[in-house]
Order: structure tokens, then sequence, then C-alpha cells
């Protein structure tokens, strides 16, 4: 994948209140947000400067500027974001403010964001607003919205499913999770990293919601059929599978 996020961390938004232990939670969160990315299969490149992100956006063309800010309404770079869209480059802005109300959010959406959350982010949350994002403003140059697994037939541009010509109904969550499994076909897929990019859990969870799930998509998706799609992977997690010679793509 080429898709690039230009990622904008302020310096504001870095320094204010800094600790040692604010320093390691923020690093955490860091990492949190590339991972939530990069199982979208975007790269991000990082910049701390308004001089630098300017470079940054007329170099790599990112299919989306993420912006961690304070004061994000204030924010001097939304004009740099204007100078792209009169030169006729539409450029999605996500916000991520450390903190505020809804007079923040207003004040980022009347300045041309596209989108907005707050710290303490839910990464599940994150991830479907980046791809909901994406979608709504046709960025998505390099992703595949349709995947298929034998018979098996996902859009996540319109969030259906169909096996053998058969629409099934899956709930929001449900789709989630089988789309997971679809995008990582042939691999395994453990528990807790189901957790964390599904349902966006980044701690121990002692749940058993992921299985809850599968016994579910599972009775959408496999009863009935001879070549059944997802398996389980004793005390590790589930694997999506074709059958031997059936069309993976």
């Amino acid at each position: 994948m080429n898709e690039i996020i230009a990622w904008y961390i302020s310096g504001t938004a870095r320094e204010a209140g800094e600790t040692q232990e604010s320093i390691r939670n923020r690093e955490k969160v860091h990492l949190q947000i590339e991972e939530a990315l990069g199982s979208l299969g975007l790269q991000t490149a990082i910049s701390e400067d308004l001089e630098d992100l300017r470079l940054l956006l007329a170099r790599v063309h990112p299919v989306l500027l993420l912006a961690e800010l304070l004061n994000a309404g204030e924010w001097a770079g939304w004009s740099i974001v204007s100078e792209f869209r009169a030169q006729g480059t539409f450029l999605p802005v996500m916000v991520i403010a450390s903190e505020g109300a809804g007079d923040d959010a207003v004040a980022v959406f009347e300045a041309g964001g596209n989108e907005y959350m707050q710290q303490p982010l839910h990464m599940g949350e994150f991830r479907c607003r980046v791809m909901n994002l994406l979608w709504l403003t046709g960025r998505r140059r390099g992703l595949e919205s349709l995947l298929k697994v034998d018979g098996l037939m996902l859009d996540s541009s319109r969030r259906l499913v169909s096996r053998d010509g058969i629409e099934l109904m899956l709930t929001p969550k449900e789709f989630d999770l089988l789309y997971y499994l679809a995008l990582h076909q042939g691999e395994i897929c453990p528990r807790d990293e189901i957790l964390r990019q599904v349902w966006g859990y980044h701690f121990p969870a002692d749940t058993n919601v992921v299985d809850v799930y599968i016994r579910h998509i599972r009775m959408k998706v496999d009863k009935g059929h001879r070549n059944k799609l997802i398996h389980t992977v004793r005390g590790t997690g589930y694997i999506m599978r074709a059958p031997e010679g059936g069309p993976a793509g």
C-alpha cells in the first residue's frame, strides 16, 4: 500500500503539562494510533513544525491529515489546509484534541475540519472514523473495498456481505470482525489482537466477546455450507481460510 496519512503533532500538545508519566502515556497512545492505521494498510508521515508540514503535504500527497492539537480551532495550520484546497487538492482533516468541549469541536468544523475526536481515544472508534472519512471523501485509492473468500464477498464501502449470491444480515460489529478476518485471510488472528483491532481494547481483557461473536457470524456465514471458512486455532484464536483450490482475493 502507498496510502499515506500526514500526522501533525503540535508542540503545544506535546509539551503542555508534560511529566515522565504523561510522556509514556502519550508514546503509548501514538503506538496504538500507528497500529490502528497500519491495520488499514495506511502509513504515517509525522511532522511537528508548520513549515515542515507544508513541505510534507506537497511531497507525499496524503489521503488524510491527522492533526493532534490543543486550541484546535485557533490552529495556524488551517491556513495551510486552505492553501492546498484552493489549489484544487481536497485534503480531509481529522483533529484529535487533547481536551476540549462542544465549542472546540464547532470551531474545528467551522475552520475546515472534517472529523473530531477527543483524548482518550477508543481505538475501535478511531479506526472506524478514519475508514468512514476516507470512504466518504473518496480517498481510498489503494485500498481494496471488495474482499472475496471462496463464495463470500464483503463490500466495505457499502458494508454489505453475501455468500454464493445471497445477502447476509450482519450487525456493524459482526461486519467489522468478519472483515478483519477476511482482510487477514490465511493468517492466524489471535484473540487479543482481534480485541485490539476490532474492539479497541489495549489492555488484558478477561472476556469471551470474540468467541461469542465468532459463533454468531459462523451461524450466518458457514451454516449450511460444505466449505467452512472460519476455523478455530486452539488456544490462540481464529483464521479465515478458503478451501483448497477455492478462490480468494
